[in-house]
């Protein structure tokens, strides 16, 4: 059983409905190695045959969000962007061509975040950690 399989059918024992364009959209976002706009979203749909209206794509993300499937990822430029849940990583972002790329931490990143939060005495809810620069094509 593949990955989006596995989200599809959870959904479905929660009770949600199964539609296509829902299922597509698990899929797209698991095949991405970044994470895609709404715009890239419709895109990646209609390569696919599929033809759903802005609408609709707004609202399955937002489904996909609110059930913690997905998560939303800003970097800053004006654009919301997502990708699947629980796969924590990072990005290195292009500032000039907008590039953007999945990093893999070393352990040690999650030992030295786990300090910051005992000696600030905050309870974590999540982080973030982004790299902006040039890529080496922009360079």
């Amino acid at each position: 059983m593949t990955k989006a399989d596995e989200i599809i059918l959870d959904l479905k024992q929660q009770g949600h409905k199964i539609t296509e364009v829902r299922t597509e959209l698990v899929k797209i976002l698991l095949e991405s190695d970044t994470p895609l706009t709404i715009i890239d979203l419709i895109k990646k749909l209609e390569r696919k045959k599929l033809k759903p209206n802005k609408t609709t794509v707004y609202r399955e993300v937002e489904f996909l969000r609110d059930l913690e499937v997905i998560e939303e990822v800003d970097f800053g430029e004006g654009k919301k962007r997502y990708e699947i849940s629980n796969q924590h990583h990072h990005h290195v972002v292009c500032v000039n061509c907008k590039t953007i790329k999945d990093v893999s931490m070393d352990k040690d990143i999650d030992s030295y975040s786990k300090r910051i939060i005992e000696k600030t005495g905050f309870k974590s809810i999540g982080h973030t950690l982004e790299f902006f620069g040039l890529c080496p094509v922009c360079q």
